[in-house]
């Protein structure tokens, strides 16, 4: 138990320990935040405290020295004690409705103690969420994008009874994070999650056409209008080629584009065939003889280099 009496600090609490939980807690302990990590499984724990060493390892890389003394970080079995001792909690736990409302039912007493509760949901609804778990006056959604613990933006979605001042309180927990919170509607998949399906309902129609194959769809994504991207949003680019071209070329374009309401097959038949992506060793790529750890590895660099090309982190020195 976190002893106020010697460590005033805000204590944060996290409900989950994923890839987002455990990018969450090391943030928060960056930040100077006592946390309280909870775990259902308490066999998992020597697997959370390595994966937990492993990013605190690269964010001191990476990102230097945090600004603050580190808080310390504590995992956990007893969700009534994270509740109890959390003055901010952050659900992470599966994508998944039913799943979440149940975990956040059982935190009644943040309503009462009017306790910041955030649910770091990829798009579901906070509105309904909120009002099935009954934690309409206190719940804010807060959408990380991974890798959590370099992307910088995190959408920040109010239901339809957020009290604004909830929404205030979610927007400042982030900026100590070193976030930068963007304020989201409370409509499926909320802004980038929106763009990004879009995107991947092309990839997958042009796949189940023949037109190309997963490959070629990476490389033309990759190495052209990707390596704009860090540099010029679809607005700014839209507003440099020009409005009067952009519309002549929708004129045409935007009838033959995808527009089904169902996953594509070539999404559903690897399902069907249990080639679930790089867990399972097989999707639209082969990971049985791909390095999914480096691919990772470079992900992370390229975005360190991007990051610091954009003056949103310092150079680093040698």
């Amino acid at each position: 138990m976190i002893d106020s009496t010697t460590s005033p600090r805000l204590t944060t609490g996290i409900l989950g320990s994923g890839q987002i939980g455990a990018a969450s807690a090391v943030l928060a302990a960056r930040a100077g935040h006592q946390v309280l990590l909870w775990t259902r499984s308490a066999h998992k724990q020597a697997a959370i405290s390595a994966e937990l060493s492993k990013l605190s390892a690269f964010c001191e890389e990476h990102m230097g020295e945090p600004k603050q003394p580190l808080g310390a970080i504590q995992i956990v079995t007893d969700l009534s004690l994270v509740e109890a001792e959390s003055d901010v909690l952050l659900e992470c736990i599966i994508e998944d409705m039913d799943e979440k409302v149940a975990l956040l039912s059982h935190l009644t007493a943040c309503v009462n103690q009017d306790k910041l509760v955030l649910s770091a949901t990829s798009g579901l609804s906070i509105t309904d969420m909120a009002r099935r778990s009954g934690l309409e006056k206190v719940l804010v959604g807060a959408h990380f994008w991974n890798p959590p613990y370099l992307i910088p933006i995190v959408e920040v979605i109010a239901g339809e009874a957020t009290p604004p001042q909830k929404v205030e309180q979610a927007c400042a927990w982030l900026d100590a994070l070193g976030k930068r919170p963007i304020r989201c509607p409370d409509i499926p998949g909320f802004i980038g999650n929106r763009l990004m399906h879009a995107l991947w309902r092309e990839a997958l129609a042009l796949v189940d056409a023949g037109a190309c194959s997963p490959a070629d769809i990476d490389a033309i994504v990759k190495y052209t209008f990707a390596l704009r991207l860090p540099a010029l949003g679809p607005m700014e680019n839209m507003d440099l080629v020009g409005l009067d071209l952009v519309n002549r070329v929708q004129t045409y374009l935007l009838p033959d584009l995808a527009t089904n309401a169902i996953p594509a097959d070539s999404l559903r038949n690897r399902l069907a065939a249990g080639q679930t992506g790089m867990t399972a060793g097989q999707g639209f790529y082969d990971w049985r003889v791909r390095d999914a750890t480096e691919v990772v590895r470079q992900r992370d660099l390229t975005i360190l280099h991007l990051l610091r090309m954009l003056g949103e982190l310092p150079e680093k020195t040698t």
